[in-house]
């Protein structure tokens, strides 16, 4: 356990059960324990198991193109690597859709390593490549040890490690990054966090004094920060939006919570410092993968965007950015080497590009949420896209066609396509459709993400082959899938059956209105709803990206 020698007061701050000890074993100064491999980092709880979309090689060459820079050929073959993977589930996708990239994921936790390895081999995953390896371990290796990459993406790393393992991350990618190629970097923002730091720093105090497992102390500290607030502390009277952020904290995963928050190393970063760190990498800066934020009306508030014009260059652009719309978390993308595109050849790629439906009900007004808020799209812009989307999978070349845009500046298109892409309506399209291989693999893992859920898991997600990335999937929905790969007819009865089946073998509990529903009858009933909007709502965007792959009059 955590010994910290302050005796029976943990017990008052967070009294949580006591948790066999994860192997700290070298004491701090401050008199607290922490094992010597892990310098601080959160190791008593494996992190959760997520997916990050912006890090998909098919977002991040999308991205370069619609802001005008070479994006990589994903049609040909490609190495991608993960650095600080966790359990590896967006490298896993990446190499299932992309059967001719080889993928590698690196973390330096063992029991993240041990699971997407596993997860690899299941599914016959021959291009993932798992390593155990700290950055240290990394940058002793050999250079003949590792290949060079086209992709390198660290999400949720750089704020939250040393400032020695930074410069090795950093050297790391300077060694191993193609010319051409692409790095992902996402990190807190100082200029978010200048409010909540100081809180930061006493959460990570509590939970240093707090025998449990990182997770389970979540409530505890949160519940101390309450009282605090409650007592009359004028530091929430100092800082009003730190409220808002704790109300956010207590609906997360204290996995999540346990990895942002509890970490001994915590450090938010200015746009400035990182755009010089990376120019050691001869790397420089494309845009961001949050795609609103590439577009300065959305991005700043408009009584910013005189000041904004003033900037004199990228960096006080940025930072003038950050500065207006309080960024707390950023995710930008590096180029080694800028290859701007003349005007023809970015209109030719750009043909090129087509967006798929995700399946999401468009609102009406058409509304995306921006870093100033929520904003209405004009009907005249936005409806004969979402109209011709509807109809199947849309082109830019279509779109370009359409009376609306004849008239109009191609910028206006390509920001309407960036807002329906970060806005979650649509994904890009891999060049040149599915392949046999991409199809497979995809199917391969599926079955495997529906096998890992029915034993307990909680992968809410398909890979998707068409649009090189996932789809958010209910979990019940993927032991669903598994079963159709697996070949059960998708009629009402039979998949109704086996849904019941594997809730029985399982264990889980399906909910209704957000409760667990215990009776049988009612089960059936919730079961039974869930397949036919399975049949008739889902099934036909699963068609569409690949993840089934079904003659229509089946379902």
């Amino acid at each position: 356990m955590r010994d910290t020698g302050q005796g029976n007061r943990a017990a008052r701050i967070a009294p949580e059960p006591a948790h066999p000890d994860s192997g700290r074993q070298i004491s701090d100064e401050r008199g607290g324990t922490m094992a010597a491999w892990d310098q601080g980092y959160v190791t008593d709880v494996a992190y959760t198991t997520n997916f990050y979309r912006e890090t998909t090689p098919v977002w991040l060459a999308t991205t370069c193109l619609l802001l005008g820079q070479r994006p990589p050929d994903l049609s040909r073959p490609f190495r991608y690597a993960d650095l600080g993977c966790g359990y590896g589930v967006t490298t896993l996708i990446v190499a299932a859709t992309h059967p001719q990239a080889e993928v590698w994921g690196f973390d330096f936790n063992p029991a993240h390593v041990e699971w997407a390895t596993r997860v690899a081999s299941a599914a016959g995953l021959g291009n993932a490549h798992f390593v155990e390896a700290s950055f240290a371990d990394l940058a002793a290796r050999a250079e003949a040890a590792l290949p060079q990459f086209d992709f390198m993406v660290a999400h949720g790393v750089a704020s939250w490690i040393t400032d020695d393992n930074r410069r090795l991350m950093l050297d790391f990618i300077r060694q191993r990054l193609k010319p051409g190629g692409l790095v992902y970097l996402s990190y807190n923002v100082t200029t978010g966090w200048s409010g909540i730091s100081p809180l930061r720093q006493l959460m990570w105090m509590l939970a240093e004094a707090n025998p449990a497992r990182s997770d389970l102390a979540v409530t505890g500290v949160l519940d101390f920060i309450g009282r605090m607030r409650q007592a009359g502390a004028l530091f929430f009277q100092a800082n009003p939006r730190v409220e808002a952020r704790l109300e956010d904290m207590r609906r997360q995963d204290p996995r999540y919570i346990a990895h942002e928050y509890f970490n001994r190393e915590w450090r938010p970063l200015m746009f400035a410092d990182m755009a010089e760190a990376m120019r050691e990498t001869r790397c420089n800066y494309v845009g961001s993968a949050t795609l609103s934020e590439n577009v300065d009306a959305l991005a700043v508030p408009e009584g910013m965007l005189p000041l904004l014009s003033e900037a004199h260059d990228q960096v006080m652009h940025e930072t003038l950015r950050d500065f207006a719309s309080s960024q707390s978390f950023r995710r930008d993308i590096y180029r080694r080497g800028l290859a701007p595109l003349g005007a023809p050849e970015q209109t030719a790629l750009l043909d090129e590009l087509s967006i798929a439906s995700m399946g999401i009900t468009i609102p009406d007004p058409i509304t995306f949420d921006t870093p100033v808020g929520k904003v209405t799209g004009r009907p005249e812009i936005y409806r004969p896209l979402f109209d011709l989307q509807a109809e199947g999978i849309l082109s830019v070349h279509r779109a370009r066609e359409l009376p609306t845009f004849a008239s109009r500046p191609l910028g206006e298109l390509l920001q309407a396509i960036a807002l329906m892409i970060g806005g979650g309506f649509a994904r890009p399209v891999l060049r040149g459709g599915v392949t046999a291989a991409a199809r497979q693999a995809t199917q391969r893992l599926n079955r495997t993400i529906a096998l890992e859920n029915a034993r307990g898991g909680e992968l809410a997600l398909l890979a998707a082959p068409l649009i090189g990335s996932a789809l958010p999937a209910d979990v019940l929905e993927t032991l669903i899938v598994g079963d159709v790969i697996a070949g059960l007819p998708t009629d009402l009865p039979n998949l109704t059956r086996s849904l019941l089946s594997g809730l029985e073998r399982s264990g889980r509990k399906v909910q209704r209105d957000g409760q667990p529903v215990s009776d049988p009858a009612e089960i059936r009933t919730v079961a039974t709803d869930l397949v036919e909007r399975f049949l008739n709502q889902r099934l036909p965007v699963l068609r569409t990206l690949g993840i089934l792959d079904l003659a229509p009059e089946s379902g």
